[in-house]
């Protein structure tokens, strides 16, 4: 004889395996941000139009998916770290930009994993940041 299972039987269940999944998520998340990386990649497609090239009004995720990139109206690239993973990974960390000409920037993120880079300052245009590389100071040769 087969046994349904009543309305909060069947809620119980619905807390746990999403208490279950939540878990192995941030397990995942936890183990695959400690993995050694060399750097993490950052690269526009296609984001050439009629005119020279211009970085994507909604911004760059990261290959790995633990940073956004965005060009705000200022002239600052802003990289943010995103969830817990990125948060460990990259919150109060010294890194360099390396970008695609081979120029290196070093940069720093901040304790909430933001990373603030004026391009006037630092002599750089919209065009260079079409493909760069985000690594460790010692990682950078």
């Amino acid at each position: 004889m087969s046994h349904s299972p009543t309305a909060p039987e069947a809620a119980r269940f619905l807390r746990t395996l999403r208490v279950a999944t939540a878990t192995a998520l941030a397990s995942y998340d936890a183990a695959h941000a400690a993995a050694p990386r060399r750097a993490t990649q950052f690269l526009a497609l296609a984001a050439k139009g009629r005119g020279a090239w211009s970085f994507p009004s909604e911004g760059l995720l990261s290959a790995d998916g633990l940073l956004r990139a965005q060009l705000r109206a200022d002239g600052t690239l802003v990289l943010q770290a995103l969830g817990a993973a990125g948060l460990t990974r990259y919150a109060a960390r010294a890194l360099v930009l390396k970008l695609a000409s081979g120029r290196r920037v070093a940069v720093a993120f901040d304790a909430d994993g933001a990373l603030r880079l004026p391009l006037a300052a630092n002599e750089l245009d919209e065009s260079d940041l079409a493909g760069f590389d985000i690594e460790a100071a010692d990682d950078a040769s």
